[in-house]
């Protein structure tokens, strides 16, 4: 990663609003451009692609620019390496070396820097230089599940029989657990760590799409049946309202914080996945929430997040927002920059750091 001083100066020079939007209008030129010039320099770049080459790496440079305007329209030099980092998994995973990928961002470079207005050069170009920079820096063992962990001992044997095909034995197994005495935290932290090592397992492309589709599916019907089963705390008059933003597929997380806020007393609305700010904004008044929760999955989504958050600020301006989900986790305070209230990195947190927002506020 880049040095402190560098990140610094990232996020609070470095954004340069025109230039993020000049590479998301143009994505698909640079992308086409970056493609031809790769498939020229870099022999490898076909190689058991064959026809199928320029198509594959031109979705690849798409995807890469869409990722780098997102980092420049946040001013974060971090946001875009921690992508880069992302994306040097899923090239070993299916062997391809991870200069290919170094050498694709060195072409992107040179398409940007002949594509670009001149007065428009300078930030992509510093963003691009730091993620290829970051490849000189060894890449993190990633920890496996230590077995002998009751948590990580449930969420294998979950996700064994999940991966079987066997959803209904999935969910009984883990309602066991529950009724021998795991605690209901537990049993979501097997849940969440399970959902985790499946989403590690596709990315480094050791199960298919298919299998994850099994095991997501099997954990949506659990969550139903733990949630059911729960015992609820009294209500406490709360309200909150949770949604996976506009782009956002995901919906596991905003299900599963939804539920410890249930049980806990609140009124939880989920809304699911893929909301548009303005539906997001509505339910919001509707609901009269105290307390709204969004989660983005990716950098792309981050734009929706804060037009999501002015959306609710404009109806509801006292409504505090708590942001969650994976594209906001390795990339210090950028909740902040958002303009949300705070940010929680898992269920327990969320309901921690919410109900200390809203006491707050009633209290001011």
């Amino acid at each position: 990663m880049s040095d402190e001083n560098c990140i610094g100066d990232a996020m609070t020079s470095n954004s340069d609003p025109m230039a993020a939007t000049l590479l998301s209008v143009s994505a698909s030129a640079y992308a086409a451009y970056a493609a031809n010039l790769l498939l020229e320099k870099s022999p490898d770049a076909r190689l058991q692609l064959g026809d199928a080459a320029f198509a594959h790496w031109k979705e690849h440079f798409g995807n890469r620019i869409q990722e780098l305007s997102a980092a420049i329209a946040e001013g974060s030099i971090e946001l875009f390496e921690s992508q880069i980092r992302w994306s040097r998994t899923a090239f070993r995973a299916r062997q391809v070396p991870d200069s290919l990928l170094r050498d694709s961002l060195v072409c992107l470079a040179e398409v940007l820097e002949e594509e670009l207005p001149e007065a428009n050069r300078q930030v992509p170009g510093r963003f691009i230089e730091a993620a290829v920079k970051s490849f000189e820096e060894q890449e993190p063992e990633v920890a496996e599940l230590d077995a002998a962990n009751a948590v990580s001992k449930l969420a294998l044997e979950y996700l064994a029989e999940a991966l079987e095909g066997n959803s209904r034995a999935a969910i009984d197994l883990v309602l066991s657990a529950s009724d021998r005495g795991l605690s209901l935290d537990q049993i979501y932290q097997a849940i969440m760590t399970a959902q985790g090592e499946i989403g590690r397992m596709w990315h480094r492309a050791e199960v298919s799409i298919a299998e994850e589709h099994v095991v997501t599916s099997t954990t949506r019907r659990l969550l139903a049946v733990l949630a059911h089963r729960a015992e609820r705390e009294s209500p406490n008059g709360l309200t909150v309202v949770a949604a996976a933003v506009v782009g956002n597929a995901h919906d596991i997380g905003v299900r599963m914080v939804s539920d410890y806020f249930e049980i806990a007393g609140w009124r939880a609305v989920c809304l699911g996945s893929d909301l548009p700010p303005a539906e997001i904004a509505l339910a919001t008044v509707s609901f009269e929430a105290n307390l709204v929760l969004l989660s983005a999955a990716i950098s792309t989504q981050l734009s929706a997040v804060r037009e999501t958050i002015e959306s609710i600020r404009q109806v509801k301006p006292r409504c505090k927002v708590l942001v969650g989900g994976s594209a906001l986790r390795n990339v210090t305070d950028l909740w902040s920059q958002l303009g949300a209230d705070g940010f929680a990195a898992n269920p327990a947190e969320a309901l921690a750091s919410g109900s200390q927002l809203v006491q707050k506020g009633t209290s001011s």
